[in-house]
C-alpha cells in the first residue's frame, strides 16, 4: 500500500475516539462497561470527510494482535475522567481547584472534608415505604428533612438514589505520545496526514439541509475543508458546542489544559492537571497544529516521492532536520502557527465545523450569529494559549552545532545487565538510552547479555534466574561474540557499525582474582578484537573500575532518583556517538589470516550530517617502510572527505577536500612505526553540508530519500594483529637466546 492507502486505512481500522469507561455497569460475562462518549460523536462526523477507498482496505494479517492493540490505543483519543485510587501518588497538580461530583447520601460522600451540604432534600427508603404504603395518610411532620431515621446502606435494593462516582483530580488522557517537543494527540496528528492526502473542501449546503430559503443562501456560501476539520476546528467546535452554552455572559472559553507523564522514561500515562472543560487540551492542540502543517506540505510532498512512508515523515518532522526542510519541524510550530495560519480562514472554518457538528455535540439550540460569534471567540483563546507555550523545546535550543548533534551514528550495541537490578530499574536504564540513541532498522541493532551466565536475553523468556553478577564468564562469553561478528565480515562489505559494549552492574562486588583477569581479557581483547569500545554505567562509586577502564568510559548512578535520568545518560550517549563506525578489511576474519578480496561499500548520509569512521592499523600495518595503502571514496553529490590520525583533531582539521561528481583517494601508512602499537588510526569524517532535495532512493536503499550515496573503496590493505605480532616476537626472542648460548 502507498502512503495515502495506508495513512487513511489506518485512521479507519484503528482509531475510535472517545470510548469511556460506564462506573455504573458491572462487569460480567458478555458485557464489557465501556460506552461510546462524546469525542466518539464526534469523529464519526470527522471521518466522513476522508472516505476511504473500498478496494484499499487494510489487511489486519500484516501485523500481530499486540502491533494492532498498539496503534488503536495510540490512535485512539478518550479521557479517563473517574476516580482510580492512585491519585495521591500520581498526581502533579498546577492547581489546587477541582470540579467534584457531590454524593446525596451525605454519610457516604468523599467531599465530608470539604463542609458541602447536599443541594436538595432527599427522601430514606423508610420514608419512600410510607408515602407508597399510606397516601392519605401522610402528615407533614413525617417528612421533617431534619428528622433522624436510620437508612439502609448504600447498596441496599430499596436504596433509590444513584452515587454518582467522583471525579479524579487528574483524569487520564489516552491517545498521547511522548516527544521532546512536548505530548502530542497522535489521532489528529495522523488525521491531518490522511486529509493532507486526499483533500476535499466541501460546500455546506450539500452536507446540511435547510428549509429556509435565505439560511440556505448563507450556508451555499460556506464550505468545509477536511485539513482544517480534521485536525484544529474540529476540536474548536467541541470546545464552542460544549461550553459556549454553559459559559457565563463574560466567561472565557477555556483550551489547552496540560499534563504530566507518570515517568520521564518509561512514558505509559498522562495525567492532566485539571478535570473540566478537556474539549481541547494542550496535547491535542500540539497534535492539530502538528496534523494541519503536513496536511498543507503532504500532498505536493508525496507527488514528488511517491515511495514517501508514513515513518519517514514522522521521523523527520520530529527531529532537529526538518521534513527535508529546516522550517518544517515540530520545534517550529509556534512559530509555523503565528506566521502561516490565517485566523480569518480559521474562525471561518471553526464556524463551518460547528454547524456540522452542532447535531450531535449540541447542550442548546444556538442561532448563527451566535455560533460566528462563539467561533471568533474560541480561535482568539487559541491563539493566545499558542503565544504562552514558552516551555516547548524550540529550534534554537537544539541547534548547538556540536559533533554530537550533528553525528549520524550506526551503532551494533551490546549490553551486559547485572542482574540484581531490579526490572523497573533496569527497563527504565535501558528504555532512556534506545530511545537517545534512535535505535532502527537502518542503523543500529542491539544485544542484551545475561550477566550471571553470559547467555544472550534479548531472545529468552526466563532472564531472571541467577542472583550474581559473573563478569569474567560474560567477558568470556563476549570475546566468542566478536570473534564471530570478525568471521561475519568475511562474507559482507568493508565496513561495519561501531561496536560498543555497555557493561551496567549495580552493586555486585568484584574479587581481586576476577578484577586480575578481566584486566588481562580486556588487554587481550584491545589486541584481537581492537575496534570494540567498552563502557560502564555503574550504580554508586566508579572507584572498584577504575583499574579496568579509563574515567572517561566510566559513568555513575549516584542515587536511586538519578536511576534511567537524563543527565547520566546523556553523557553517556554523547561517549557513544564519540565511537566511529569501523572501515575493515573482509579478508581477515578473527585470525587475522587473508583469505578473498577487500569489499569495497556503499553508504547514506544524511544533508548536514556527519559520519565518523576510523580504521585500525591492523588492516594497514607493515613492516616494509614504503607500503603505503589506499582509501577512494566516491559520490556523485556534494560531499566533503576529512582525514586525520587522531580523533581528538578530526573536527578541527583542514586536511579536507570537496568531491562532486567525482573520487578522491587517500594513501596512508605507518610509516617508520616498528611496532603496530606506535601506529595511530586513520580517521575519516564524510560530510554532506548540503541541503539536498533530490529524491533518488526508496526505502528498500536508505532510511530517508534525500540521503547522498557514496562509496567507499581499497588497495593494499593487509591482516595484522598486535597478539599475533607479539606470539612473533616471542619466538623471534626464543631463536636468538638460544642463537646466543650455543
Amino acid at each position: 500500500m502507498d502512503l495515502r492507502a495506508l495513512t487513511v486505512a489506518i485512521m479507519h481500522r484503528f482509531r475510535q475516539d472517545g470510548i469511556v469507561k460506564n462506573p455504573n455497569v458491572i462487569e460480567q460475562s458478555g458485557v464489557l462497561p465501556y460506552k461510546a462518549g462524546v469525542q466518539a460523536q464526534k469523529y464519526v462526523q470527522i471521518i466522513h470527510f476522508i472516505p476511504e477507498a473500498t478496494n484499499r482496505l487494510l489487511d489486519d494479517n500484516i501485523i500481530t494482535d499486540i502491533e494492532r492493540c498498539t496503534l488503536h490505543f495510540m490512535l485512539s483519543s478518550s479521557i479517563e475522567m473517574y476516580e482510580r485510587g492512585d491519585e495521591s501518588k500520581v498526581c502533579r497538580l498546577s492547581t489546587g481547584f477541582f470540579r467534584s461530583v457531590r454524593s446525596v447520601i451525605s454519610n457516604y460522600s468523599i467531599n465530608t472534608n470539604l463542609n458541602m451540604h447536599d443541594d436538595v432534600e432527599t427522601l430514606t427508603p423508610e420514608q419512600i415505604d410510607v408515602i407508597t404504603n399510606n397516601k392519605d395518610e401522610v402528615t407533614k411532620h413525617m417528612f421533617d428533612p431534619n428528622a433522624m431515621y436510620s437508612e439502609f446502606p448504600p447498596n441496599h435494593p430499596k436504596t433509590a438514589r444513584l452515587v454518582d462516582k467522583p471525579l479524579s483530580s487528574c483524569p487520564v488522557e489516552n491517545g498521547v505520545i511522548k516527544t521532546a517537543w512536548g505530548p502530542v494527540s497522535a489521532g489528529p496528528l495522523i488525521s491531518g496526514i490522511a486529509a493532507g492526502l486526499q483533500p476535499e473542501d466541501i460546500a455546506l449546503s450539500e452536507i446540511l439541509s435547510e428549509d429556509n430559503a435565505e439560511r440556505r443562501e448563507n450556508l451555499s456560501n460556506l464550505s468545509l475543508d477536511n485539513k482544517w476539520i480534521a485536525t484544529i476546528t474540529g476540536d474548536l467546535a467541541e470546545v464552542i458546542l460544549m461550553q459556549g452554552p454553559t459559559n457565563n455572559k463574560d466567561e472565557m472559553f477555556i483550551v489547552g489544559v496540560d499534563g504530566n507523564w507518570n515517568s520521564s522514561t518509561m512514558p505509559r500515562w498522562y495525567f492532566l492537571t485539571n478535570n473540566s472543560k478537556l474539549q481541547f487540551t494542550a496535547a491535542e492542540i500540539r497534535g492539530d497544529i502538528d496534523g494541519f502543517i503536513l496536511a498543507r506540505e503532504i500532498e505536493d510532498l508525496f507527488s514528488k516521492v511517491p515511495k514517501l512512508r508514513l515513518s519517514q515523515i514522522l521521523d523527520l518532522y520530529y527531529s532537529s532536520r526538518g521534513l527535508f526542510n529546516p522550517t518544517i519541524r515540530a520545534c517550529n510550530r509556534k512559530t509555523l502557527f503565528q506566521t502561516t495560519i490565517n485566523s480569518n480562514q480559521m474562525s471561518d472554518q471553526t464556524f463551518s465545523a460547528s454547524l456540522v457538528l452542532e447535531e450531535y455535540l449540541h447542550k442548546a439550540t444556538i442561532n448563527d450569529d451566535k455560533m460566528k460569534n462563539f467561533a471568533t471567540q474560541a480561535t482568539e483563546q487559541l491563539a493566545l494559549y499558542v503565544d504562552s507555550m514558552d516551555n516547548d523545546l524550540s529550534c534554537n535550543k537544539i541547534e548547538t552545532g556540536n559533533f554530537d548533534d550533528v553525528i549520524q551514528i550506526a551503532v551494533d550495541l551490546t549490553i551486559i545487565i547485572d542482574i540484581t537490578w531490579s526490572f523497573d530499574e533496569i527497563q527504565s536504564i535501558i528504555a532512556n538510552i534506545l530511545d537517545k540513541i534512535d535505535i532502527n532498522q537502518y542503523n543500529s541493532q542491539l544485544t542484551i547479555i545475561n550477566g550471571h551466565d553470559g547467555s544472550i536475553m534479548l531472545n529468552t523468556t526466563n532472564i531472571t534466574n541467577g542472583t550474581n553478577f559473573d563478569l569474567p564468564k560474560s567477558l568470556d562469553k563476549l570475546c566468542v561474540l566478536e570473534k564471530k561478528k570478525l568471521n561475519d565480515t568475511r562474507y559482507g562489505l568493508g565496513n561495519a557499525k561501531s561496536d560498543v559494549v555497555l557493561i551496567i552492574p549495580r552493586t555486585s562486588p568484584i574479587s581481586i582474582s576476577d578484577k586480575e583477569y578481566c584486566k588481562k581479557w580486556i588487554k587481550e581483547m584491545r589486541e584481537q578484537v581492537p575496534d570494540v569500545t567498552l563502557l560502564m554505567l555503574t550504580y554508586g562509586s566508579i572507584d572498584r573500575w577504575t583499574e579496568l577502564l579509563s574515567s572517561t568510559d566510566l559513568f555513575a548512578i549516584t542515587a536511586t532518583s538519578d536511576i534511567g535520568s537524563s543527565a547520566t545518560i546523556t553523557k553517556l550517549i554523547s561517549r557513544i556517538k564519540q565511537v566511529p563506525q569501523r572501515l575493515i578489511n573482509t579478508q581477515c576474519g578473527d585470525n587475522y589470516t587473508i583469505i578473498g578480496n577487500s569489499n569495497s561499500f556503499i553508504d547514506y548520509i544524511e544533508p548536514n550530517t556527519t559520519v565518523s569512521y576510523r580504521m585500525h592499523p591492523n588492516y594497514f600495518f607493515s613492516t616494509q617502510s614504503d607500503h603505503v595503502s589506499k582509501i577512494t571514496i566516491q559520490s556523485d553529490d556534494n560531499l566533503k572527505v576529512c582525514k586525520s590520525r587522531s580523533f581528538q583533531i578530526i573536527n578541527e582539521t583542514n586536511d579536507c577536500v570537496s568531491i562532486n561528481n567525482n573520487a578522491h583517494t587517500i594513501e596512508f601508512s605507518c610509516g617508520d612505526a616498528g611496532l603496530i602499537h606506535f601506529c595511530n588510526p586513520l580517521y575519516l569524517l564524510i560530510i554532506a553540508n548540503s541541503s539536498t532535495t533530490n529524491f533518488k532512493y526508496g526505502p528498500d536503499e536508505c532510511r530517508f530519500p534525500h540521503m547522498i550515496k557514496y562509496t567507499i573503496s581499497y588497495e593494499n590493505l593487509v591482516c595484522e594483529s598486535n597478539a599475533n605480532i607479539n606470539m612473533l616476537n616471542i619466538f623471534v626472542l626464543v631463536i636468538s637466546m638460544i642463537y646466543t648460548f650455543l
